[in-house]
């Protein structure tokens, strides 16, 4: 009964940090360290020394941080307006970001086309080549692959437009 080592639910003391860093490094090689957060400047002597306030670095990258944040919220936020928008998005699945702007894509060459067909947009308008998904520009009368591998439901698009007098 003195042997803890293979029962279950028995919690066993963790040593103290020095220890455990010790143990650690001895059987996996030197252990990773957290990085300077301030800029380094070579010293005469051929090491390194920390240069700057580290106050002032880390509020600095606070900000930072907090910019980038709100930048990628806001552009979640377009996305998700964007999904709310296209009505090609497929809904078999939780669309990506590459998805939507694909969606969006296409629907807007559809439009287009709708516009085109239907003597709303002349030749010229609209300032743009036609472009892919991948690149290349769709020729107007040759068949083209819709991006997930099915055609794109034209029923839901014709749904979406408005009834034309």
């Amino acid at each position: 009964m003195g042997e803890q080592r293979g029962a279950l639910g028995v919690l066993l003391p963790t040593p103290p940090p020095e220890v455990l860093g010790v143990v650690l490094s001895q059987q996996h090689g030197p252990l990773p360290h957290a990085a300077p957060i301030t800029r380094l400047r070579r010293d005469p002597k051929g090491g390194y020394m920390a240069v700057g306030d580290p106050e002032g670095v880390l509020e600095r990258r606070r900000v930072a941080n907090a910019k980038e944040r709100e930048r990628i919220r806001n552009l979640n936020s377009g996305f998700s307006a964007l999904k709310a928008l296209v009505p090609l998005v497929p809904r078999d699945r939780r669309p990506s970001k590459a998805d939507t702007l694909r969606a969006a894509a296409e629907y807007i060459r559809l439009l287009r086309a709708v516009l085109r067909d239907t003597g709303g947009l002349q030749d010229g308008a609209g300032g743009g080549q036609e472009v892919t998904p991948g690149g290349g520009g769709w020729p107007p009368c040759a068949p083209h692959p819709h991006p997930w591998g099915s055609q794109p439901c034209v029923g839901r698009l014709q749904a979406t437009l408005p009834a034309h007098p």
